[in-house]
């Protein structure tokens, strides 16, 4: 998304409607889902614009407002990966991920992400990749992300503890992933990395 509006980088918390650009923003739950109601506009959106300076953001020379992200591909022992359905947009399945915040490294944050959405406890990782993906539209108004992935094994049980972002956590291999409905990224890195991610 450009932010091709008046906005705010006083190092404070900003939050805006991404139809009107107000500052009146407030979050609903609908049924399973999370969605933003604007004040001003009335409107119901599936995200909002967040400038946080508790994340790593950017904005480029074309006014594209970035996001650095990390997620961990999480193998058990019979070569399956976690997934779940999340219920903040984008909502698809997906891997433990998130944005990376200010003064973390995406290790840190891939570890940290993995801890606050599945309950499990990574001790190591190899990466896969970092790549720049286009059209990967997150709930705080970015439509690009730096993504750093990587992956971990893990004796945990098959039903791991998800925070309040997911649900129906599933062990799937990559071919079951990419033929279902995943977030952008982790389709692009499955389809981009698969062997790496399977022979890491």
């Amino acid at each position: 998304m450009k932010l091709d509006f008046k906005w705010s980088n006083d190092g404070k918390y900003h939050q805006y409607c991404e139809h009107c650009h107000a500052e009146a923003i407030s979050r609903i739950q609908v049924g399973e889902k999370t969605f933003y109601a604007c004040s001003s506009c009335n409107g119901r959106y599936d995200r909002s614009i967040v400038i946080d300076p508790a994340i790593v953001w950017w904005v480029d020379d074309a006014n594209e407002y970035w996001h650095e992200s990390a997620g961990v591909f999480i193998r058990n022992k019979d070569n399956r990966f976690l997934f779940f359905e999340r219920v903040i947009f984008p909502f698809a399945l997906t891997i433990p991920s998130g944005h990376v915040d200010a003064g973390e490294d995406a290790a840190e944050a891939a570890k940290r992400e993995v801890a606050e959405e599945v309950g499990i406890a990574v001790k190591s990782l190899r990466k896969v990749a970092v790549h720049d993906v286009w059209g990967d539209q997150c709930r705080r108004g970015a439509d690009v992300h730096r993504w750093h992935a990587y992956v971990t094994d893990s004796t945990e049980p098959t039903s791991p503890v998800l925070n309040n972002e997911g649900l129906r956590p599933r062990w799937l291999t990559l071919d079951e992933a990419v033929a279902s409905d995943v977030i952008i990224p982790v389709r692009y890195m499955i389809e981009n990395y698969k062997e790496r991610i399977i022979s890491s």
